[in-house]
């Protein structure tokens, strides 16, 4: 017999507590008054030191029940065989692990003779299956008495560029054995246990009398213990004068140390720059390449570093392309020596991920020429009461641009027009003057301006004070993101055309509050930029095995693909070429290996648009679970049996099975307990008091 859990048998220190009620417990006397006692006999005091336990059977039956609590909490089981005739059929799932990890070394060939072993072992009659899995499972070939096929099958298999996902292998192979048919039937897994592959495999069992074989290919601890290094992460940002700054992340998924790695960058099929990068055990590293000039639109771009136990992730891929950043334009007022733009200036021009332009102008200043090149508008502390200038704003929102409002002393929301209350998109109210100050008391965290600050220590805005702000009104339509401890809107949104507008009910300076003070402010500032404009960082490279929509690559708007009639083709990394099906709705596209991909339209050349596809950083951690716990958590039971090259079980004449007894073991508890209860109760009864004698 054996234990799941065996710390739960600690519980047998539990016994000590029925011994210690039964050797300490004393029962009162009962007292009884007498106005006299010179007629009643004096006996003598007798102390004992020792107490005897007055109910042997309760006391058995109490420890009885902590025993059985214990080893049922234990979890025990018996390996058991079920007994099969020699030479009985069978059906084995030979199921082979094909991602990307196990490229690394030698482990593939270890595999394939992992799996000719399991071949070889099969008698006359028995039937196999051959099913490969990565980040999903695939039957290669079905249940067959045929032999060489399956050989053949295995001769056509390599690594792929995917994941590992040991559950979706193993569901496969329980759904291949699921009907017994008076077989005995077995599933040979060959992998490299990879423990990223198994997050969430614990909930994976194989049906009733299905055993399970397994073949680790994961080689000897020291061999593993050799640096991989993968690159993870390439990061492009925008410096000044169109120069851009490159930021490459490393990560060291072995357990030596890396000293001087060489990082090269190209673009464009030509060498940049080479840059080292050290590294500690299970660690990572960060190369910057400063001041690059990249090439106009978009070019393919790769990193590289020298080779090692797995390729795959020695080469990062990307599509360089230079940004203009998000060009903003402020429109304030002055307020004699203060400056209302100078901390929503500073803000808006710290930061890399955009870049972001501001310049300035007077409120007064508003014309569609000079518009026309802004991708986001703060109106600081001004008024919309000339009709004109607001109805050139409105255009221009409603043509997709952004627009954040402002509200301060300069706002005067009297005087406002039809026009710039319609772009308010609220009615304006008096201003609320609170001398003891106002909190921020409600943020709606599922909004992405404020998402960002959803978690903990993520950012407080209850730290800012607010001693003036004006009251309005929302009209339909608006939705109001933040409000005061008085429930008087903060931060207000509408849509206008194909445009967006923010309203902010109180200064974005130290005039009225004390918020651009806090940690949140420049953040905060940065995520109105970026919500008003609807940016998104472009899509510079996607793992394998992703898919992406046509329309979201080529443009939904193209002439040729929003009415159907255009022809696109894929262009995969071997350059060959895929004719793609538009049918109506979305059109999904999948890039299951790593490499530059090309969508272009079949009649049009220059209009394609390049996917860099990179493996997923995971499968660079060849860091193995152990075969034991997958095997005792699908099957049941702890690997045995004869095993032949490479671990894979030959014979099988005998059908491993696990009996579980811990609810036995809780039943008997219970029964046991409810007859200690009733006895109990039977023999702790209160008797009457019995006749006074010596009178």
């Amino acid at each position: 017999m054996s234990l799941l859990t065996p710390w739960f048998l600690a519980g047998l220190g539990l016994l000590s507590v029925p011994i210690i009620i039964h050797l300490t417990h004393r029962q009162r006397s009962r007292v009884t008054v007498f106005p006299s006692l010179m007629f009643l006999r004096k006996l003598p005091f007798k102390s004992m030191n020792r107490r005897r336990i007055r109910h042997p059977l309760l006391f058995a039956l109490r420890c009885a029940a902590i025993v059985l609590l214990a080893l049922a909490f234990a979890r025990p089981f018996l390996d058991t065989t079920e007994g099969v005739e020699g030479g009985s059929a069978r059906d084995v799932v030979l199921l082979l692990d094909v991602s990307a990890s196990l490229g690394f070394g030698d482990r593939w060939e270890a595999a394939l003779d992992s799996a000719r072993a399991v071949l070889d072992g099969l008698g006359e009659g028995d039937r196999v299956a051959v099913a490969s899995f990565n980040e999903q499972a695939r039957e290669r070939l079905s249940l067959t008495l045929d032999l060489e096929a399956a050989r053949t099958v295995l001769e056509g298999l390599s690594p792929t560029h995917l994941g590992t996902r040991l559950e979706a292998g193993l569901q496969l192979a329980g759904r291949i054995l699921a009907e017994p048919e008076g077989r005995v039937r077995e599933v040979a897994l060959i992998s490299d246990f990879q423990r990223t592959g198994w997050e969430d495999g614990d909930r994976v069992r194989l049906p009733d009398g299905v055993s399970l074989r397994a073949a680790s290919v994961a080689g000897e601890a020291e061999d593993d213990a050799a640096a991989n290094v993968a690159l993870a992460e390439a990061a492009l940002r925008t410096a000044d004068g169109g120069r851009v700054r490159l930021v490459a992340r490393l990560a060291n998924m072995g357990e030596t140390p890396v000293d001087a790695l060489p990082v090269s960058l190209e673009v464009g099929g030509r060498t940049v720059a080479t840059r080292p990068v050290d590294m500690p055990p299970r660690g990572t590293g960060t190369v910057v390449f400063e001041d690059l000039a990249l090439p106009e639109g978009r070019s393919r771009a790769r990193l590289t570093i020298p080779g090692d136990g797995l390729e795959i992730d020695d080469v990062f891929r990307f599509v360089a392309a230079s940004e203009t950043g998000l060009r903003t334009l402020i429109l304030g007022t002055s307020r004699g020596a203060e400056d209302p733009s100078l901390f929503l200036e500073r803000a808006l021009g710290i930061g890399e991920a955009p870049r972001i332009e501001a310049s300035r102008a007077p409120a007064s200043g508003i014309d569609a020429a000079g518009l026309s090149s802004i991708d986001f508008v703060v109106l600081n502390d001004g008024d919309l009461a000339d009709a004109g200038r607001a109805g050139r704003l409105r255009d221009w929102v409603s043509a997709g641009g952004g627009l954040l409002i402002v509200l301060g002393p300069g706002a005067r929301m009297g005087r406002w027009s039809a026009a710039g209350q319609g772009l308010l998109g609220a009615e304006p109210g008096p201003l609320v003057d609170v001398g003891e100050g106002r909190r921020l008391s409600w943020l709606d965290y599922d909004h992405p301006v404020f998402e960002l600050f959803s978690t903990p220590r993520s950012g407080d805005f209850a730290g800012a004070r607010f001693v003036r702000f004006w009251r309005v009104e929302p009209a339909e339509g608006t939705a109001v993101l933040a409000r005061f401890d008085s429930g008087e809107p903060a931060l207000l949104e509408h849509v206008v055309g194909e445009g967006r507008v923010l309203v902010w009910t109180s200064t974005l300076d130290r005039f009225w509050n004390d918020l651009a003070l806090q940690p949140v402010f420049l953040p905060f500032v940065h995520r109105l930029a970026l919500h008003a404009t609807g940016y998104r960082e472009p899509e510079r490279w996607i793992a394998a095995g992703g898919v992406l929509e046509l329309g979201s690559l080529v443009g939904a708007g193209d002439e040729g693909f929003a009415d159907g009639e255009g022809e696109w083709v894929l262009v995969d990394p071997t350059g060959d070429r895929h004719q793609l099906e538009i049918a109506e709705g979305p059109t999904w596209i999948g890039f299951p290996e790593t490499g530059f991909y090309q969508v272009e339209a079949r009649d049009d050349a220059a209009r394609a648009v390049t996917v860099a596809v990179n493996p997923r950083i995971a499968e660079s951690d060849l860091a193995p679970v152990a075969t034991e716990r997958v095997v005792e958590a699908v099957a049941g039971t702890a690997p045995t049996g004869a095993t032949g090259e490479g671990g894979a079980t030959v014979d099988g004449e005998e059908v491993p099975r696990r009996a579980e007894l811990w609810w036995l073991l809780l039943l008997l508890a219970a029964l046991v307990l409810g007859v200690e209860s009733v006895l109990a109760n039977l023999w702790t009864r209160r008797r009457p008091a019995s006749a006074l004698t010596g009178a």
